[in-house]
């Protein structure tokens, strides 16, 4: 009986507030929503507080003001009635749903993104209050999350722009696939002469102190300072074609520096050699020394102990200085204009395709890249994670 008097007084108010505004088919959705809307009212009267009745109709009222009046969108306030009297008893996904219309609402051209970034940071910043039920680190985390949020917006802004056949597009270009090529192997072999030359100097400067050695230490850092163009420029005043290396690299050697593929290595071994150098010195300097001098005592020799000891156990800070040296190498882009345009690499290849067609263009080509770089990121870590397992 209840029922049937429920029904009697929605169709009343439905016609009051609603007929008018819409037309029939919309205005048929609508009622469907509101009736379901009544039905599950009369449930959460039943069965819960009165606090949470009146929770549940100001809901309901908030919507009809933002969505219905406000924005004007009325078969989305119809679903989103349906939505929220369907999952109101469900905690964990209501808020979500708080989310999705926030974002809906009040940020309409970018809907989608915010609500993808604002659900992560609900499920962090609760997990986070749920291990710590501290106020103060949901805060701090909070505040946090503003520069993560700069950070990854424009990267997932484009990452919904573009269509998988764009995609397939851009990956049979055989320009770019080139490109990426080559942007993948010299930073590769960038990685592997920074480790080669760069791990000795950073045991020495992790385990002795020796005159001079503050001085090396600040210059470590220099790359990181200079401007890229800069850095293209003094690379191609010591190795052009018209210096006295480049010219005898050339004459004896058949190796043009400028506009070849050692210009690119050169550069990337200038921008990305701090990176892997200062997190191998943190990681021997978080060695106990005492191990060593155990090895020492033993009867071990410097190279053995290094070999077996120190080497081991820095490997892991190690690897991450070279999966941070690589990705730096593979987004040079400064020096590489000035000394080595050509043979393009990646990020180069997409400026140069940006100059000459535009931003349309070059979406896809972006995303490609971007998915390249976070593959290798994704499958560097595992295989350090692998090796120090075993290890």
């Amino acid at each position: 009986m209840i029922y049937l008097f429920l029904f009697i007084l929605l169709s009343c108010l439905h016609f009051l507030f609603f007929s008018f505004f819409v037309d029939p088919g919309t205005n048929a959705v609508i009622f469907a929503a509101n009736f379901l809307f009544a039905f599950n009212g009369v449930k959460v009267y039943r069965r819960e507080s009165l606090n949470k009745f009146i929770l549940y109709l100001f809901g309901y009222l908030l919507l009809f003001v933002f969505v219905f009046l406000l924005s004007k969108a009325n078969l989305l306030f119809a679903i989103f009635v349906i939505l929220f009297s369907a999952i109101f008893n469900i905690a964990y996904l209501l808020p979500y749903l708080i989310i999705l219309i926030f974002s809906v609402v009040f940020a309409t051209p970018y809907w989608m993104q915010i609500f993808i970034l604002f659900s992560v940071f609900y499920l962090f910043a609760n997990s986070i209050y749920k291990k710590t039920y501290s106020k103060f680190f949901v805060l701090m985390f909070s505040i946090g999350f503003i520069f993560i949020l700069l950070l990854i917006f424009p990267i997932l802004y484009i990452f919904l722009q573009v269509t998988p056949q764009s995609l397939l597009l851009a990956f049979k270009n055989n320009e770019f696939q080139q490109a990426l090529l080559n942007s993948l192997v010299t930073s590769g072999i960038s990685t592997l002469i920074i480790l080669i030359f760069g791990v000795p100097f950073a045991y020495v400067m992790a385990r002795k102190n020796f005159a001079g050695r503050g001085f090396l230490d600040n210059l470590i850092n220099l790359p990181i300072l200079i401007p890229q163009t800069v850095v293209g420029i003094s690379l191609l005043v010591v190795l052009g074609p018209k210096s006295p290396i480049g010219e005898f690299m050339f004459k004896n050697c058949r190796l043009a520096v400028a506009n070849g593929y050692l210009g690119i290595i050169c550069a990337q071994i200038f921008v990305s050699s701090p990176f892997l150098i200062r997190s191998a010195i943190t990681a021997f300097e978080n060695i106990d020394q005492r191990l060593e001098d155990a090895s020492r005592t033993l009867g071990a020799s410097e190279f053995s102990t290094f070999m077996r000891i120190s080497l081991p156990l820095a490997a892991s800070g190690i690897f991450s200085g070279c999966i941070l040296a690589l990705a730096r190498a593979l987004s040079e882009v400064g020096s590489l204009m000035v000394i080595a345009y050509h043979p393009m690499t990646a990020p180069i290849y997409i400026y140069d395709q940006f100059i000459q067609y535009g931003l349309n263009e070059i979406q896809p080509m972006a995303v490609l890249l971007v998915i390249s770089c976070l593959w290798a990121f994704i499958g560097l870590h595992w295989l350090r994670h692998q090796l120090i397992r075993k290890g």
